[in-house]
């Protein structure tokens, strides 16, 4: 996956302040689903650096057969066999099949990345609903009981001296 530079700082930018926003959340439930995430994504990236590792070579030999097996299909150009060149390398097959399963591998990364981004979204927008609720119904009900007059509780007062 060959993204631009800015958009690969970009996005780990925004995971990395993703991260800090939700390193202060307040309540221990909030807390554990994000250590809780946190520890699954990690988890997921291991095991995939892991599985990258062991399985390379075999990973690069399979992607070498597709392409050699894509190279040799036949073609749905209208070009005669004569006209065409052979352009099989097996060294250029083999850098191709290397790039081929570094940018599936970088892929995979990718879609664990954006998975917690976007999870860490959703556990902040929750957390600040939550946090934002708290009061809110001591606020009404300081509002509902206020033993102010008439005149005072809706401003008539003021309202009058301004005139």
């Amino acid at each position: 996956m060959n993204l631009p530079i800015s958009e690969e700082l970009r996005r780990e930018f925004d995971l990395v302040s993703l991260r800090r926003e939700a390193r202060a959340l307040r309540t221990s439930r909030q807390w554990s689903e994000v250590q809780r995430l946190e520890k699954r994504c990690g988890g997921a990236r291991a095991k995939e650096e892991a599985l990258y590792a062991a399985r390379y070579e075999t990973r690069v030999e399979q992607a070498r057969r597709r392409l050699i097996d894509q190279a040799g299909s036949r073609s749905r150009d209208l070009k005669p066999g004569w006209a065409t060149e052979d352009r099989f390398s097996p060294d250029a097959t083999l850098r191709q099949a290397q790039r081929d399963v570094h940018a599936a591998h970088e892929r995979r990364m990718q879609r664990i990345t954006d998975y917690e981004a976007g999870a860490l979204r959703g556990l902040i927008a929750k957390s600040m609903r939550e946090n934002n609720l708290r009061g809110v119904a001591r606020e009404d009900f300081g509002r509902s009981v206020d033993r102010r007059s008439d005149m005072e509780r809706r401003g008539g007062w003021v309202r009058r001296r301004g005139r």
